[in-house]
């Protein structure tokens, strides 16, 4: 139903931007929500400029439902913020920018617990600093710009008389700005690059050292089961010097020695040249028995920082 003024004689061709076209309600929706003005349409279309094929539909159905809903807009996934400030958003721009840094700051929280994997880690990686931005600008920015647009329709409208004369006054101001996207979407990205690549970069190294430790420490658990045979036995032998690297895939650049304590059953290994971070280092695996009179391995790292042990190394 189309309900409206009747049009006067010298503005028939205006007066339909007074019209209001009252949709037909949804399920559990109140009829009183269901009303929108078509001149909205046309003055979304002005204020938002390029695409408005694409955004003034989107942007009448939030205005009916009363608010923005989530979607999917292509253009802001790959560069979020070089589409926001393309838009004049500049705050939402300068917060996508932002976003990669914040992402990597996390990223440096959980990198130490990510394991072995370089699946892990490079998904991790992909997905906190450069996807997961993405997918939240794509299902954001529709309402982002809608919000924005809304706000210079409504302004037009008060510092006019008249609807025509409102998006005479829109039709004036230029809707977006490639050339600050391009400055500050670009600053953005390398922003972005140069806080990102030297960080990647270290914690790339540190996971290959983690890496290697994790290894040597898979490799020498023949030789703990071994302890653990003997361990508590008073007429055990200590283990015979011919055994004290059975199990490990020793290469002398890996592990330089590995010694046994025949009286605690303590294993120390030293690291080789492989690994030239740590070059020298020890690593002692202690057992000891807990409440249960279950034994475990303690892990005990001499002089290793700990962003190059495993996890189970981290945990003692």
């Amino acid at each position: 139903m189309v309900d409206g003024a009747a049009p006067s004689e010298d503005g028939a061709a205006a007066t339909w931007f007074l019209d209001t076209i009252r949709l037909q309600p949804a399920s559990g929706e109140p009829e009183d929500e269901r009303v929108v003005r078509p001149s909205l349409g046309i003055l979304f279309r002005m204020a938002v400029g390029p695409g408005a094929d694409y955004y003034a539909p989107r942007f009448l159905e939030f205005e009916r439902v009363g608010h923005g809903l989530p979607g999917w807009n292509w253009a802001s996934l790959w560069v979020p913020s070089a589409w926001a400030f393309y838009r004049k958003l500049w705050i939402a721009g300068v917060a996508f920018a932002l976003w990669p840094l914040l992402a990597v700051a996390a990223f440096g929280l959980i990198e130490p617990h990510l394991g072995d994997s370089w699946t892990a880690w490079l998904v991790c990686a992909a997905l906190l600093i450069w996807l997961v931005p993405g997918v939240v600008a794509s299902l954001v920015a529709d309402t982002l710009l809608y919000r924005s647009t809304r706000r210079l329709v409504r302004k037009a409208e008060a510092e006019t008389a008249r609807p025509e004369d409102a998006a005479r006054m829109l039709a004036t101001r230029t809707p977006i700005a490639p050339g600050m996207a391009l400055f500050l979407g670009g600053a953005a990205v390398l922003l972005a690059l140069g806080v990102a690549a030297p960080n990647l970069r270290t914690w790339y190294a540190d996971h290959v050292v983690r890496t290697r430790v994790a290894e040597v420490l898979a490799a020498i658990r023949p030789l703990q089961r071994e302890v653990e045979d003997w361990w508590g036995l008073p007429d055990s032998a200590p283990v015979p010097p011919e055994n004290e690297i059975a199990g490990v895939q020793r290469a002398a650049e890996i592990v330089e020695a590995v010694d046994v304590s025949p009286a605690s059953g303590r294993v120390r290994l030293t690291l080789g040249p492989l690994v030239p971070e740590l070059s020298g280092r020890t690593i002692l695996l202690a057992p000891v028995l807990d409440r249960r009179q279950q034994l475990r391995w303690i892990c005990v790292p001499v002089g290793i920082p700990a962003r190059y042990l495993p996890e189970e190394c981290r945990r003692n």
